[in-house]
């Protein structure tokens, strides 16, 4: 998982809460339900309008033409936020005048708040992985043109004005990144010369035809210097000075793991679990490997029946498997076959009614 998806699990979670929330609050519901949901939807807006990106990603769009503050002082603010929404749940909302759907909704809210305080204490990928930032840098542009509903020239200015705000985000990064993993600065690297290389042709494809085309490329245009620029304070500057260490150690990572799950399991109770399912999972892919031997092998012998035999025996058929898969030239077309073919099976036998017009469309992703 990518830094930016580490970050933005915590604001899914919200989402997903506040759609309980509001199906509670949506029937007869007890007054304390009420002022559960009330008091998430104004927490949920208040989180919004602080990282629009991530509001923008969950569809709400009031906030598609910012980027935010991404600065020290702003994301401390984040927190104290966060502090402050924790304090505030008891005084606003009641838990024992709760139903017990809005007490599942109450304990979720307060989980997910302490989860945050604790991962935003231990761990700062905005100073640790400058991966972070390329979400702001051109994710937030691409999102927009690529998959937001509104109209086309809505999100075209919305584009805009956040490309117009990028240096600002370039700067801060300069600020904030202090000694990073070198694995994430040469993944950053090459991510923002794929991020230079949307601004200098593939946003212009991405967008399409619009009356504001010159405007969008004289603001892609303007932008490539800073990320010119940037590219050499990542390669030359922060890479050598890129020593931190990505791994957590087994004590923090047991609590982000009880923290991620929530469901009463220690990290070695998962690990128990997580080796119990490899032993049956193995097994049931040798069963499979065995049936499959002769036809991919027909003049060889089977292995023999123990550890070495059967790892061997999987292993071999795998690859000869991995031996029919498509190119880097022929993926685009191979991928729109086996859409057509998907599509084709679903008509035929009536599984759901497509819709018409067929809005579907395989996209080839910018570098």
């Amino acid at each position: 998982m990518t830094t930016t998806a580490f970050l933005m699990n915590s604001m899914r979670l919200i989402m997903l809460i506040a759609l309980a929330c509001l199906s509670v609050a949506s029937g007869a519901t007890p007054s304390e339900d009420s002022s559960l949901a009330k008091f998430f939807r104004e927490e949920l807006d208040a989180s919004f309008k602080l990282r629009p990106v991530d509001a923008t990603s969950l569809g709400e769009h009031r906030y598609d033409h910012l980027l935010g503050d991404v600065s020290a002082t702003a994301r401390a603010g984040w927190k104290e936020k966060t502090r402050a929404t924790l304090a505030a749940l008891p005084q606003r909302v009641e838990r024992s005048k709760l139903s017990r759907a809005g007490q599942i909704d109450y304990d979720i809210f307060e989980h997910d708040l302490r989860k945050d305080i604790w991962v935003t204490e231990h761990f700062d990928p905005f100073v640790t992985d400058p991966r972070t930032y390329n979400q702001y840098i051109s994710g937030a542009v691409y999102d927009l043109l690529a998959q937001s509903s509104l109209p086309r020239e809505v999100n075209v200015s919305n584009a805009i004005a956040r490309i117009h705000q990028v240096p600002g985000i370039l700067a801060s990064a300069r600020v904030n990144l202090q000694n990073p993993p070198r694995v994430y600065v040469e993944t950053a690297i090459k991510q923002n010369k794929g991020a230079i290389g949307f601004y200098e042709h593939d946003i212009v494809e991405i967008a399409g035809k619009t009356k504001q085309l010159a405007a969008l490329k004289t603001a892609a245009g303007e932008i490539l210097p800073a990320l010119r620029d940037y590219q050499k304070f990542l390669e030359n500057d922060l890479l050598p000075r890129a020593n931190g260490e990505w791994r957590i150690g087994p004590e923090l990572f047991a609590q982000k793991l009880e923290l991620e799950l929530d469901a009463g399991l220690t990290a070695d109770q998962v690990y128990a679990d997580a080796q119990a399912e490899f032993t049956r999972v193995r097994n049931d892919m040798y069963v499979i490997a065995r049936q499959l031997w002769s036809r991919c092998f027909p003049r060889e012998a089977l292995p023999p029946d123990d550890a070495d035999g059967r790892r061997a025996t999987v292993e071999r058929v795998l690859q000869h498997i991995a031996q029919n898969h498509s190119t880097a030239d022929t993926v685009v077309r191979d991928i729109l076959k086996d859409v057509a073919k998907v599509k084709k099976f679903i008509a035929e036998r009536d599984i759901i009614r497509l819709p018409k017009p067929d809005l579907c469309r395989v996209i080839e992703m910018p570098e």
